[in-house]
């Protein structure tokens, strides 16, 4: 009985304790992120640590494929989620409840058929349901063509061609803030190649349209929208370039300048030098009256034949190619830092000697040959230079490094100037061209500029030309440079003129081209 009761307690136990309930482990809580925009953020320039939607009214073009990383804070888990970020349609993935970072990436060249860009943020998963909007930086901005007047599709320039995509009514391509490509546009007009060179910021967006023109109207029109929109019309001038056109007289120069030769402009001043025999300076002088501001002397310099000046960014060159005989062997051009010109009075010139690639023959003939030279300019990382032909009125095209030491200027082509060619100068913006020069005709000269525009392949004398009369020597001087600003209006200097008792003081004078390219 004793065993037997034993063992009915045990079976109870058991019983009993088969029938005790067991506490469930709660399951772990889950929601979905669903993906629904992505939006361009900005910093306020006032306000570092403020940012502001962007928001362009482009709807921007992304990669078809990228990946977002989201990142458990307290765990460290890390969950991955591929997108299509032009549509957030199917873009959706399920985390566990917790506060995660995220971060996407799509990077790109300098330019790109899309926007790349960087998202990264911040967020609390603790609903079943959380909709999330990216909030991006891009270090990119925009360039688009709107499709009329157009002979062919626009082109960027920049180490290599890069082609432009339509989409819808304009061509498009992004590109890296910090670039400089120069666009490329030819017109169904007259089939002439416009350019404009485009100094690239991120967030902006830059539209060009041509526009046909009578030679009036604004050329620049700003308007500011979301991706900053910077718009600007490019004149087709179907509009007569007149036969004849004074200069507006400014002022005369000073007897200091009676043989002007050369201009350049930078650090808002005109800088000017003389021609040969006088001083190794390069003199600033004052539009309104024809004063000299301020001296520099070039001391490791000679002025043999001083005949020109062309600039780049950083660096002032001195042609000193005056070659009235055709028998010089130490042609020089001086390159100066322009940092220096403008704080000191005395600097040091790094050289550029040359020789012409088609000169065999050095026989001294006193403005008889055609290897003088008085026009030059910067361009594309060189210096390009253009003859003074004293036996057939034309002009020779020369490239020459822009480099330090002993180089050969490389003949280009030859364009029929009807006339001696004294200065040349280049928009560095549209590549726009002029040269000024007279005819060498006694009694009857007359000065003259030439306006060059819409080439291709830098082949300047194959797209549209016209050439302006300017007037007699007589009463302008001898003109002998020229210099284009970047809205095609600048400046014409002449050196003065003495003959049988008459004199023309050395003038300074002012032109607007803006309407004859």
């Amino acid at each position: 009985m004793k065993f037997k009761s034993i063992h009915l307690l045990l079976l109870l136990g058991l019983v009993l304790l088969g029938c005790e309930k067991k506490e469930e482990t709660p399951g772990i809580q889950e929601g979905t992120v669903r993906l629904g925009t992505l939006e361009l953020q900005t910093y306020h320039q006032g306000n570092p640590g403020a940012r502001i939607s962007s928001g362009s009214v482009w709807n921007h073009v992304f990669r078809n494929e990228a990946k977002v990383t989201f990142t458990n804070r307290q765990t460290g888990e890390k969950y991955e989620l591929n997108y299509d970020p032009n549509d957030f349609s199917n873009s959706s993935l399920s985390m566990p409840y917790a506060d995660y970072t995220y971060s996407s990436e799509v990077s790109g060249g300098n330019y790109e058929d899309f926007l790349p860009f960087l998202a990264q943020g911040e967020f609390r998963l603790n609903a079943p349901t959380l909709e999330l909007k990216l909030e991006a930086e891009t270090e990119y901005g925009l360039i688009t063509v709107e499709n009329n007047f157009l002979e062919t599709s626009p082109i960027l320039v920049d180490n290599g061609n890069f082609d432009m995509n339509l989409l819808g009514n304009h061509y498009y391509k992004y590109a890296k803030s910090g670039s400089q490509p120069v666009l490329e546009i030819i017109e169904n007009i007259f089939q002439n190649t416009i350019r404009r060179t485009i100094e690239v910021e991120a967030y902006k967006h830059y539209n060009y349209r041509v526009k046909v023109s009578d030679g009036t109207g604004e050329v620049i029109d700003l308007q500011i929208k979301d991706f900053e929109l910077i718009e600007e019309e490019l004149l087709v001038n179907v509009g007569p370039v007149p036969a004849s056109q004074m200069p507006q007289f400014l002022t005369n120069l000073n007897t200091e300048l009676r043989e002007s030769s050369g201009l350049a402009y930078f650090n808002g001043k005109i800088w000017t030098i003389n021609d040969s025999g006088n001083e190794n300076i390069v003199y600033q002088l004052d539009e309104s009256n024809g004063a000299t501001l301020k001296s520099v002397r070039i001391n490791n310099a000679s002025n043999v034949d001083w005949e020109s000046l062309a600039q780049d960014d950083n660096f002032l060159y001195i042609g000193d190619f005056g070659n009235n005989s055709g028998n010089r062997t130490d042609l020089t051009v001086y390159r100066v830092e322009k940092s220096k010109i403008i704080n000191e009075d005395k600097v040091e010139a790094e050289k550029i000697t040359f020789k012409y690639s088609d000169q065999t023959d050095f026989t001294a003939a006193l403005n008889n040959n055609n290897f003088d030279c008085e026009a030059f300019f910067f361009a594309n990382d060189k210096l390009h230079l253009f003859s003074k032909n004293w036996l057939d009125n034309k002009t020779r095209y020369y490239t020459l490094s822009s480099t330090p030491g002993d180089h050969v200027a490389e003949l280009v082509s030859e364009f029929d100037s009807q006339g001696l060619i004294t200065g040349a100068d280049i928009n560095p913006v549209t590549g726009d061209i002029v040269m000024v020069g007279y005819t060498n005709a006694g009694l009857s000269t007359q000065c003259f500029v030439w306006l060059f525009s819409g080439y291709a392949d830098f082949d300047i004398f194959n797209g549209k030309k016209s050439r302006i009369v300017l007037g007699s020597p007589a009463v302008l001087g001898q003109t002998e440079a020229i210099f284009l600003k970047h809205d095609n209006t600048g400046w014409i200097s002449s050196e003065q003129i003495s003959a049988g008792g008459f004199t023309v003081p050395p003038k300074l004078f002012g032109f607007d081209y803006s309407n004859f390219f």
